[in-house]
């Protein structure tokens, strides 16, 4: 029990602490403090590193483009220059080391790693150009002492981001040191490894300088990350943190994604330690495990910074480790989403070193046992089980190469000692400082928090926050100078130098060691806050105070005097003061200042003199308090202070105050004065005074040495004690007198004093409504006084009765306390009470009755007439005659009852009783309620039941009884309705309620009360009106329902069946954008669910406790527009900064999810601030000119997203158009001369910048007109003159000229125009269709069809595709045989052996070849290993059978002249697939689709396929097409109802076109193979009226002129632009259709052939459809341009050779549209890195293989080599892919296309040619197109091999597993059967030719090959 109650003892002076540290450092907080700052050169060359040297004490900052030396007052010593320079991050190797062919542009360098190589003085300082190069520096003059950049290693990391990379390094004694490198690879592993350790040379320009430190075939000194991770997360990176070393590891603090499956919406990151033994070459100890902390159920997983510092005493005691063992200190964002915009809530944690690496030893002891899985998603170790070793795992234990990379997956958890809700946590650094651990963190709007971590139970103390830079955030690098006492603090743009502490800031001891700061004591002399060593004699006793209960405290004696006592003794005794030997003065503040004398612990001193006492005055109180202070005369320093009081009495002016006062006061009553000193008083009976405590003789000896002033000041008695001696007036009952009635007042009383000779006597002055009676009094005795006889009055009959204050004093103004504060009542009985039951109801003290023979309210003695009596309340005549109704409410109501009537009216009796069952409502008994009866004003009774018939009626009451003069009849009539409901509005709402329903029907206002009720629940009742009742739905008890509405009015139940649904709450999914400014007003789109059910929502934020709301206005059931709301901000509290309210959220009805949303982080913005145009505030203009205003804030900060703050500006009332930017927005002013007032708006505020006068252009003066004039006169004069000397030499040469000038202007125009739109065309179009090209799914066909198109192109229903097809009786011989068969195809002689005979056959035709090849790679699919090796031993064949025939070995596998050829083609198809899929595939459907786009955004001929767009000149329209896009709203198929889906369309398209974009655009997501045809789909044409019209390419309409018959097209029809149409099933009948006897075959068989073909397109272009007349009528059939064989086209439709060329400038534009297509796909295939995808290990293997085949046969020559790989890969396999898409995707390929598709492919095959290109003026025009692309697409492929060749050997052992796997993946995609048995079929041919061949083959015959084969075709063959 001792121990708890210890515990709660420390709790609570804990918590108590706590409180006064906590109110101390937010004091503390408050002030702007100046430090020492370096600011950047200049706005973007931000800040980066920071490194501070131990031993010099010197500042080395790097920042972008600069590394500078610092001295410790941050003065430049040195700075070196590290850029910008020309670069291009796509460069690698970086263009220093080779030439670049990417365009070089000046790029910054960021300073990414910034190290101080102690051993070798000098410092490492990593950047971001050149992918990431090292400068080595000299420390003392910044020299370079070197820069390694020629070798791979030296390139560290190519991310363009300062804290990317971090770097420890690790010292050797003898040998070199070891740089350990983290880093971010940006999606580039195969450059870049994310962890790796490298070489720190001595000599700085060393060849091995960042070499790893071990590096062979298998094994390296890094960690790659996989291309497989990826796969999963294609933009997956680890973030460094942090890094350090200790002991014998080194450590990083990473984020890295989680590797979840399957991928979350939005990423997940964990945080993550990685370790690694410094002296592992191999990397086998490396271990991640994850950390994190949690406080109050709330995570903080996202490592934001963090820094290794030692423990300190007393946080190692709290840890239970030692105090000089490592520990973490990490700062945590809360969550595991948003990496780059972290949540504001943070939280500081702290690690135990040790117990992160006992939670690893038990890992490596569980997985050594076998004990679970590796455990690294990343690293692809994740599944791989551990493995089971007899082996001791120690603290130093640095793995095997076994059971490694390896996972921890249990999280280690951090103690939370400290969290930030609002400003997060960014940087931070800790040190010990007497054995406390100090943290120093710094936040996102760049503030320092000072934090004491004292442990996970007491936590931390937050001693102090200041502001450090003007602009956060703090970034992560932080140090302290050397010798620990300030600390270096950085931004992007600052640095600043600040002290650990703040000492000095504290001005009393209770701040200072209250303040938390362990630096912190109390100088008790010098009477300052400071460190102890700062001190002068701190090591004496009581000299420095470390402790709050060692502040000086001080007492005196006594502690208050009068203003009239001077030169008293003053006893003070000090507490906890050092020796005071020197002497100390006593200082009375600035009044006085006297010699102490000081004996032991007092110091006595003597009060002030006379003319040194302060003055007091009555407005300030009785007294006043000054700083009784003791300075020491050693420091002359104020030590010591006490408060002390001077009191001045006679501000007291009554008796009671006198005696109340804490002073020792006095009252003497004849003087009427208040005294300190009873003396003065006139004698001893007059004297108020209180009783002492103790009598003289009661005091100690002490005391009395003092003197008896010191008694005569003790402390007094509860002043009660005394309070009854005063004069004063006592409590007294009510006292009543009516106005105008002369009467006395007496009063009771006690100690009156009696007027002395000379002293007037006692007066009463009432002060009646301001003004003042003074009334006589007689005084009986000294407890009774009366007022003498007087009448008294006040004005008006509002008030019946009016309390006045009142005053006794005697001697003028003597006045007696009235303690009771007894007041005069006076009343006027008329006052208010006009009737008689109201003059009855008066109150029974006031004596009023009703006179009435007057009819009014009076006493009785004024009631004159006698006739008629006086009525009272107690007569016994107390009953009012003539009863009146004044008003009833209601006047309707239901037969059913029960509605309260109200009766209002006069004299409707005193008692309940009197109308208890007097009250008749329309002839029905109506009962009065007894609670709510008014006597004599109000009745309130409820109805009984009405009879049908009755249906209105008089109010009749009787009072008391029914007879004359009682009783009273309302003139007003109550009516009986009949009461209906209609309709309710809305009929639905949410679940939660709160929709206010609108009810509405007749009669509704009827009765008096409503109850509304919607199944079960109520409806809160509102309001209503004669129509309509409103009322507002509560929660649904059920969820989901439909409900009866009912309405009951008084006991009347509505009969009407209403229906109200209760349906799903609204949601809230999006926000956009999700920030405002602070006068809001701005538009928000929201979208969510069920919007449409709320009728008026609205938006609220809840900002400094005060809610904002706004409107929305929904604009359907998923999206509504609001209006943000604004906030109210101080403006002088910094009104830059941004704000985040606390609650963000929607009032929509009553749905209480949506008024706070938490998954939102809206964030207001600082209102823009405008400059006024100047002082004066007028602003002269010239018309034109455009009005430029200044500000800041105009465009927010935000992050991402395209919204921009929409501005309006007005001069006077016109607008003008606004341009913005960063600082300013500049307005075109309107045509406006004058003076015009300028405005400014923005969402909710407004701005005017003054008046703008815009000055009318002044005219020219009359001479300069005249001038003018003459000299132009002059020029025309002598023009003329010229002209017609010309005309008349040269009349006949003119006319020729100007039949030129004619043609050349034609053709100029011509020119001029199309250039003019092929310009319009480059520059718009890419943004078209990039905007344009929807992310849809791309539609790869699977594998099998794949690798069907290219093995067999063609051919749709391949054998090899089917069971094998045989006669039952045949099928068993018939498979045996084939098995046999199978087995001989797997024996390597034979199959080569088989080739080599067939390929020697003279009948073996190409075909054959192509087809042989395929089948066996068919075979083979299941055993690509074996396939590989007969492929390489074909390939060398085919080498060395080139060579030997003199060939030119550039020839080699140019043609598909052998199996091999075809062989390896097919192999490289089985390979790539998986390349194809998720890297090449992208660019080449994005290029299709945009070909096939840009085609069709122009005409395109139907007959000839020729386009507008081209990049084929032989395919390309040359003459002016005139046409226009419309665009149709096509029904949906799918869903009539659902909303049209636009297309766009030409006009001049044939009908069959339009189906074919409608269809591309409705099934756009479909594959090709999957939609409806065109030919099966009929257009109709939905008209306005209601027509239908059928459209066709032909059809009766279609026209025919001169033999040429036009096809139908859109505008032929004139369908107008917006129309509807639909897709309908094809129709065998239409009223417009053609006769079928009319259609010509020739356009039957085209669409036919259109309709059908399905086979490979690579003979498409020539079953382009060809004009041919009908063989029946002659008619020749067009589309847009009439075949040029034909000679009867028009002048003009081709026009002559010469203008049809200008036409070419297409090719240009086209070709400018795709340009990024064309460059993405070439890039994607010859590139080594594929956003993480490595490069296929067919194409490195094959590659090499030919490399080894040159070496072989001594071919040396690079561009022999070169065209091997090209004829090898880009032209066996990507020409085939580029040119036929339709292999790879489930599309269609028209014409247009395939002739685009052949000249990409065409300039495909030249980029990777080594032979130059000599172009002329008659060159092909696809050369010419793209003659200045091919050198770069040339330097492209040049570097893919090169990097090729680079890269490490692919073992035969890794490849074999490689084709392994790929044919375990697609082991049964063919029948194996039907593929041999297609085989066989060319052994039956050859059959003699091949056996021969075995025969004469040795190995052939060792194997008995022939005998086999004949086996097997004697079970093969049909006669067996």
């Amino acid at each position: 029990m001792a121990s708890v109650r210890w515990s709660w003892v420390c709790t609570i002076s804990h918590f108590m602490l706590l409180a006064t540290v906590s109110a101390i450092s937010q004091k503390a907080s408050q002030t702007k403090r100046n430090f020492t700052t370096f600011y950047a050169e200049q706005a973007d060359w931000t800040f980066n590193h920071l490194v501070v040297d131990e031993r010099t004490g010197h500042i080395y900052l790097g920042a972008i483009n600069r590394i500078y030396k610092l001295s410790e007052d941050l003065k430049v010593l040195l700075t070196h220059q590290t850029g910008p320079d020309e670069d291009n991050p796509k460069c690698y190797p970086p263009r220093i080391v080779q030439p670049c062919n990417e365009p070089l542009v000046y790029t910054n360098n960021v300073n990414k790693m910034l190290l101080i190589d102690y051993k070798e003085n000098r410092l490492i300082a990593c950047g971001s150009l050149y992918q990431g190069i090292c400068k080595l520096l000299r420390l003392e003059d910044l020299f370079k002492l070197g820069e390694p950049f020629h070798k791979k290693e030296h390139y560290l990391s190519g991310v363009n981001e300062s804290g990317s990379v971090f770097g420890v390094i690790v010292s050797n004694n003898n040998l070199d040191d070891k740089l350990f490198i983290a880093t971010s690879v940006d999606g580039k592993p195969e450059y870049f490894p994310t962890i790796s350790s490298r070489k720190l040379t001595r000599n700085s320009e060393a060849d091995g300088m960042f070499a790893y430190v071990f590096h062979d075939e298998f094994v390296a000194s890094m960690i790659k990350i996989p291309s497989d991770t990826f796969n999963v997360i294609p933009d997956f990176d680890i973030y460094y943190i942090y890094g350090f070393s200790s002991a014998n590891f080194v450590y990083f603090l990473t984020l890295q994604p989680e590797m979840t499956s399957p991928p979350t919406k939005e990423q997940v990151y964990t945080s993550k330690l990685v370790r690694l033994c410094k002296e592992d070459t191999a990397f086998n100890s490396y271990v991640e495990v994850p950390i994190g902390c949690e406080k109050n159920g709330v995570e903080y997983r996202l490592l934001q910074a963090a820094y290794l510092s030692k423990a300190g005493s007393i946080l190692a005691k709290s840890l239970g480790i030692k105090p000089a063992d490592d520990v973490l200190f990490t700062i945590f964002s809360k969550g595991q989403k948003r990496r780059t915009k972290s949540l504001d809530e943070s939280a500081l944690c702290v690690f135990a070193l040790k117990q992160i690496n006992d939670r690893i030893k038990e890992r490596l002891q569980s997985c050594y046992k076998g004990e679970g899985t590796l455990d690294l998603a990343w690293l692809k170790v994740k599944d791989i089980p551990c493995s089971n070793a007899l082996i001791t795992i120690a603290d130093d234990f640095c793995g095997l190469d076994m059971n490694a990379p390896l996972g921890v997956s249990e999280m280690v958890r951090g103690y939370p000692v400290f969290t930030e809700d609002r400003d997060r946590m960014t940087s931070i650094i800790a040190y010990v400082y007497k054995n406390h651990s100090l943290a120093f963190v710094g936040t996102k709007s760049g503030k320092l928090k000072k934090i004491r971590v004292d442990g996970p139970i007491s936590g931390a103390v937050q001693y102090e926050t200041i502001q450090v830079v003007d602009s956060g955030p703090i970034l992560r690098d932080m140090a302290f100078t050397k010798n620990e006492e300030q600390l270096f603090v950085m931004s992007e743009k600052q640095l600043t130098r600040v002290p650990v502490e703040s000492c000095g800031q504290y001005t009393t001891c209770t701040d200072c060691l209250g303040s938390g700061d362990p630096h912190c004591g109390w100088c008790v002399l010098h009477n300052t806050c400071t460190r102890k060593e700062r001190c002068e004699r701190s090591h004496e006793a009581r000299r420095f105070a470390s402790e709050m209960k060692q502040c000086v405290r001080l007492t005196v004696h006594p502690n208050n005097i009068s203003v009239s006592q001077y030169k008293v003794l003053l006893v003070l005794e000090a507490y906890n003061v050092p020796e005071l030997s020197a002497g100390v003065n006593c200082t009375f503040e600035d009044l006085s200042e006297i010699d102490g004398h000081v004996v032991g612990n007092q110091i006595r001193c003597i009060s002030p003199a006379e003319k040194e006492v302060p003055r007091i005055i009555t407005e300030n109180g009785d007294h006043h308090i000054v700083q009784l202070q003791l300075k020491s005369k050693e420091t002359g320093m104020t030590f010591a202070s006490t408060n002390f009081v001077f009191y001045n009495c006679s501000v007291h002016n009554s008796c009671l105050s006198c005696v109340e006062s804490p002073y020792q006061c006095h009252w003497c009553k004849y003087r009427h004065v208040c005294t300190h000193d009873p003396q003065t008083c006139s004698f001893q009976e007059g004297r108020v005074r209180m009783p002492e405590a103790k009598t003289v003789q009661d005091i100690t000896e002490k005391e009395s040495s003092l003197g008896t002033i010191f008694a005569s000041h003790r402390s007094r008695p509860d002043p009660s004690m005394h309070y009854r001696e005063c004069p004063q007036l006592l409590h007294t009952e009510r006292i009543l007198i009516p106005v105008d009635i002369v009467k006395p007042i007496t009063l009771k009383a006690k100690n009156l004093p009696q007027p002395q000779s000379g002293q007037k006597g006692y007066e009463c002055i009432l002060n009646i409504q301001g003004n003042e009676q003074r009334v006589p009094a007689l005084r009986f005795n000294s407890s009774s006084v009366q007022c003498q006889n007087t009448s008294y009055d006040y004005e008006g009959m509002e008030i019946d009765s009016l309390p006045v204050e009142l005053t006794v004093v005697w001697n003028g103004d003597f006045s007696i306390d009235n303690p009771a504060l007894n007041k005069v009542h006076l009343y006027k009985c008329g006052a208010t009470r006009p009737s008689c039951g109201l003059c009855l109801k008066a109150d029974p003290d006031f004596e009023c009755g009703w006179c009435a023979g007057e009819s009014k309210c009076t006493l009785k003695q004024h009631c004159s007439t006698l006739e008629k009596p006086w009525l009272e309340l107690m007569g016994t005549h107390a009953k009012c005659e003539n009863p009146r109704i004044t008003q009833i409410i209601p006047v309707t109501g239901p037969r059913d009852g029960g509605t309260k009537v109200t009766i209002r009216g006069e004299n409707l009796g005193l008692e309940f009783w009197e109308i208890q069952n007097n009250v008749k409502v329309a002839e029905v008994k109506c009962i009065p309620l007894i609670e709510e009866y008014i006597p004599a004003e109000q009745i309130v009774c409820e109805m009984g039941s009405a009879q049908q018939s009755q249906h209105a009626g008089f109010i009749d009451v009787c009072v008391g009884e029914c007879r004359d003069g009682f009783m009273v009849k309302s003139s007003l009539l109550y009516y009986f309705v009949n009461l209906a409901l209609s309709k309710l509005e809305p009929i639905q709402g949410p679940v939660s309620g709160g929709t206010q329903v609108t009810i509405t029907g007749t009669n509704l206002n009827a009765g008096s009360s409503v109850k509304v009720m919607f199944g079960e629940q109520p409806c809160i009742f509102d309001r209503r009106t004669q129509t309509e009742i409103f009322c507002n739905t509560t929660a649904s008890l059920k969820g989901l329902q439909k409900v009866e509405v009912t309405v009951q009015i008084d006991r009347a139940k509505i009969h009407q069946e209403l229906q109200f649904e209760y349906v799903e709450d609204p949601r809230i999914v999006k926000i956009e954008p999700e920030w405002s400014i602070f006068s809001g007003n701005t538009p928000i789109s929201v979208w969510g669910t069920n919007l449409d059910i709320i009728r008026n929502p609205q938006i609220r934020a809840k900002f400094n406790g005060k809610e904002h709301i706004n409107n929305c206005t929904v604009l359907n059931s998923t999206e509504m527009t609001c209006q943000a709301p604004a906030v109210a901000v101080n403006s002088n509290n910094q009104p830059d900064v941004t704000e985040r309210p606390e609650e963000f959220g929607f009032i929509m009805d009553n749905v209480q999810a949506l008024l706070v949303l938490n998954k939102t982080n809206f964030t207001y913005y600082p209102d823009p601030v405008f400059e006024s145009f100047n002082p004066s505030g007028i602003l002269e203009l010239k018309p034109g000119s455009p009005i430029i205003l200044k500000g800041k804030n105009i465009i927010p900060p935000v992050a991402g997203g395209n919204m921009k703050l929409k501005y309006f500006m007005f001069i006077g009332e016109k607008p003008c158009t606004v341009t913005v930017s960063d600082v300013q927005l500049l307005c075109e002013s309107p045509n406006l001369t004058g003076r015009h007032k300028v405005m400014a708006r923005v969402g909710g505020m407004e701005f005017s910048p003054g008046m703008v006068y815009i000055t009318p252009d002044s005219p020219l003066s009359v001479p300069a007109i005249v001038s003018i004039a003459a000299a132009g006169g002059l020029l025309i004069i002598f023009i003329v003159a010229v002209l017609i000397a010309y005309k008349r030499k040269s009349r006949e040469s003119d006319l020729t000229l100007k039949r030129l000038q004619m043609q050349m202007d034609n053709l100029e125009s011509r020119v001029a125009l199309e250039c003019k739109e092929a310009f319009a065309e480059l520059q718009t179009d890419i943004h078209e269709l990039t905007s344009d090209l929807d992310g849809a799914g791309i539609p790869f066909l699977d594998y099998r069809t794949y690798t069907m198109r290219v093995l067999f192109p063609g051919i749709e229903d391949h054998p090899v595709l089917r069971d094998l097809e045989v006669p039952g009786y045949r099928q068993e011989r018939v498979e045996k045989g084939l098995k046999l068969f199978a087995q001989m195809i797997n024996n390597k002689v034979f199959l080569l052996s088989f080739i080599r005979t067939l390929e020697s056959q003279r009948s073996f035709s190409m075909r054959d070849r192509g087809n042989v090849a395929s089948l066996i790679m068919t075979v083979l699919q299941s055993k690509l290993e074996y396939a590989t090796d007969v492929l390489k031993q074909l390939l060398s064949d085919l080498i060395d059978k080139n060579l030997e025939s003199k060939n030119h070995p550039k020839l080699l596998l140019r043609r598909t002249e052998s199996v091999a050829e075809k062989m390896l083609t097919n192999w490289f198809t089985f390979l790539l697939y998986k390349f194809l899929k998720e890297c090449a595939g992208e660019p080449l459907f994005s290029l299709f689709c945009a070909i096939k786009q840009q085609m069709e955004k122009g005409p395109i001929d139907s007959i000839t396929g020729e386009a507008r767009y081209s990049l084929s000149e032989d395919k390309l329209i040359r003459q002016q097409i005139d046409y226009k896009t419309l665009v149709l709203n096509c029904v949906n198929p799918d869903n009539v109802n659902s909303p049209m889906i636009p297309v766009k369309i030409l006009n001049c398209d044939t009908i069959t076109q339009v189906k074919e974009k409608i269809l591309d655009t409705i099934f756009k997501n479909l594959p090709c193979s999957h939609r409806p045809k065109a030919a099966d789909m009929d257009l109709e044409w939905r008209q306005a009226s209601g027509a239908r019209m059928i459209l066709q390419d032909e059809d009766i309409t279609t026209k025919i002129e001169n033999d040429w018959k036009r096809l139908n097209v859109i505008a032929h029809y004139q369908v107008p632009d917006g129309a509807v149409v639909a897709l309908v099933s094809k129709q065998v009948t239409a009223y417009n259709a053609v006769n079928n006897s009319t259609v010509s075959r020739t356009s039957a068989s085209r669409y036919e052939n259109m309709i059908k073909y399905t086979g490979s397109p690579d003979s498409l272009r020539s079953r382009t459809p060809m004009i041919t007349p009908d063989l029946e009528s002659g008619v020749k059939v067009w589309h847009l341009v009439k075949n040029h064989e034909h000679g009867d086209q028009k002048e003009g439709d081709r026009g002559s050779k010469m203008v049809s060329e200008i036409y070419l400038t297409r090719l240009l534009a086209t070709k400018g549209t795709l340009q990024k297509f064309v460059d993405d796909l070439f890039e994607t295939i010859f590139s080594t890195a594929h956003r993480g995808s490595a490069l296929p290990l067919a194409i490195k293997y094959m590659f090499d293989f030919l490399d080894e085949q040159a070496d072989k046969h001594n071919i040396h020559d690079p561009h022999v080599r070169h065209t091997w790989k090209s004829n090898c890969l880009p032209l066996r396999f990507w020409v085939n892919v580029i040119k036929n898409p339709q292999f790879v995707f489930d599309i269609h390929k028209n014409s247009i296309t395939d002739a685009c598709l052949s000249v990409v492919a065409q300039t495909f095959m030249d980029s990777c040619s080594t032979s130059e290109h000599r172009l002329g003026k008659d060159s092909p025009s696809n050369k010419l197109l793209y003659a200045k692309d091919i050198p770069s697409y040339k330097n492209w492929v040049e570097r893919y091999y090169s990097d090729i060749a680079k890269m490490p050997s692919i073992s035969d052992q890794d490849m074999n597993a490689y084709l392994a796997e790929q044919s375990r993946m697609h082991m049964n995609e063919f029948n194996t059967m039907s593929a041999l048995s297609e085989i066989y079929s060319y052994v039956g041919k050859y059959s003699e030719e091949i056996l021969t061949a075995l025969d004469q083959d040795d190995q052939a015959g060792k194997q008995k090959l022939a005998y086999k084969l004949e086996q097997v075709i004697a079970l093969m063959s049909i006669d067996s």
